[in-house]
C-alpha cells in the first residue's frame, strides 16, 4: 500500500451492502462487507426504508466498534447511490455520523468512479504496469462506475444510474426469470450504455459485490475455494457471464439462495447485475475482465493514507 504508518479506516455505505476496510499503509487489518440493502425501494419511492436505515446503522456500529478496537485513528465514511438519490437521506446521513463518530461525505457519481479506478491502478497484486492503459467498471446496488484511464490521468469516467437492485426493481421479474424478464432488462440497460466508448482494446477490471460473487460461483462449481485471495485477479470471459446468467434465470428465488459461491442475500438482484457485467463487458469489448475484490473502500483508503 502507501508508506504511512496511521491505522484508517474505510467505510463504503452503498446500496446493496456496508463495506469496511482498515489498515494501516502496509496491511490489511480487516476488511468486511454487511449486506443491508439500504438502498431497497429508492428507485420507485425516492425515500430510504425505516427498516434498511436501522439494518445499515446496526452494521455502522458493529464495523466502527471492531475499527476502533484495531486502533484506527480515522473512520472516513462516503455514501453513493442510494443517499445521492433519496429525500431523507440527510437524516440518515446525520445518524451514521454520529454512529461513526465523525462525517459520511456523500460523493457524487464522478467521485465514486474516481475512487473506484484508484483501487485498481494502486493495487500492487494486479501488477499492471503504470503506462497501461485500463478500463474498471464496479456494478453497485443503485448505480454502476465506468473508468478508462492511463497512469494517474482519467481518460473517461462516468456513473450509470442502474444497478444490481435498481435494474431488478424496473424489470419486475417473474421467478424465476423468463425470456421476456432478460430481454426486458437488457432494453432497460441499452440506452444507459450507449454513451460509454464502444470497443475498447485496453484490459477490463471488474470490482463489487457482482463480480466478486460470479467469480465465486465459477470457482465453487469447479470444486475450487471462494476465498477472496482466491478470486482476486481471476478471469472471466464472456462465454462464462453468459452462461452463468442462463443458469441463474431458470432457477427460482429459493434455489439460486443455495447456488455454492453465492450469498443468499444477494440471490433476488444477482441476475440483473449479472446482465449489466455482461453489457459492460460486451460494450468496452475485450472478451474478458480481470476481477478485483478491492473495490471503492481501497480507493478511499489509498486517497486517506496519502493525506495522513
Amino acid at each position: 500500500m502507501l508508506r504511512a504508518m496511521k491505522t484508517v479506516a474505510a467505510v463504503d455505505i452503498g446500496t446493496n451492502s456496508v463495506k469496511l476496510m482498515v489498515g494501516d499503509g502496509q496491511r490489511v487489518l480487516l476488511d468486511r462487507v454487511i449486506t443491508t440493502r439500504l438502498g431497497r425501494g429508492v428507485d420507485a419511492s425516492g425515500l430510504l426504508a425505516p427498516d434498511a436505515c436501522e439494518r445499515t446503522l446496526a452494521a455502522l456500529a458493529e464495523l466502527a466498534t471492531q475499527a476502533r478496537a484495531l486502533g484506527a485513528e480515522r473512520i472516513a465514511a462516503v455514501g453513493t447511490s442510494a443517499l445521492r438519490d433519496a429525500k431523507n437521506a440527510p437524516a440518515f446521513v446525520q445518524e451514521a455520523a454520529l454512529v461513526l463518530g465523525g462525517p459520511v461525505e456523500v460523493i457524487s457519481g464522478d467521485r465514486e468512479a474516481y475512487l473506484t479506478y484508484l483501487a485498481v491502478r494502486r493495487d500492487p497484486d494486479l501488477a499492471l504496469p503504470e503506462a497501461a492503459r485500463i478500463a474498471t467498471t464496479d456494478v453497485g446496488g443503485g448505480s454502476s462506475e465506468v473508468v478508462i484511464g492511463q497512469g494517474s490521468e482519467l481518460l473517461f469516467f462516468t456513473s450509470l444510474q442502474l444497478g444490481a437492485v435498481r435494474l431488478t426493481e424496473r424489470t419486475q421479474p417473474h421467478d424465476p426469470w423468463t425470456a421476456e424478464d432478460l430481454a426486458r432488462a437488457r432494453a432497460l440497460l441499452a440506452p444507459a450504455l450507449l454513451p460509454l466508448p464502444q470497443d475498447e482494446t485496453c484490459p477490463l477490471v471488474a470490482s463489487g459485490g457482482t463480480a466478486a460473487y460470479l467469480g465465486a460461483m465459477e470457482r465453487a462449481e469447479a470444486g475450487l475455494s471462494v476465498a477472496p485471495s482466491n478470486l482476486h485477479g481471476l478471469t472471466l470471459t464472456q462465454e462464462q457471464l453468459s452462461r452463468r446468467i442462463a443458469l441463474l434465470a431458470a432457477l427460482p428465488l429459493t434455489q439460486r439462495q443455495r447456488v455454492p459461491g453465492l450469498d443468499p442475500a444477494r440471490a433476488d438482484v444477482v441476475v440483473a447485475g449479472a446482465l449489466l457485467q455482461e453489457g459492460l463487458l460486451q460494450t468496452l469489448g475485450g472478451g474478458a475482465l480481470t476481477l478485483s475484490v478491492r473495490g471503492l473502500r481501497y480507493g478511499l483508503l489509498y486517497d486517506l493514507l496519502s493525506m495522513v
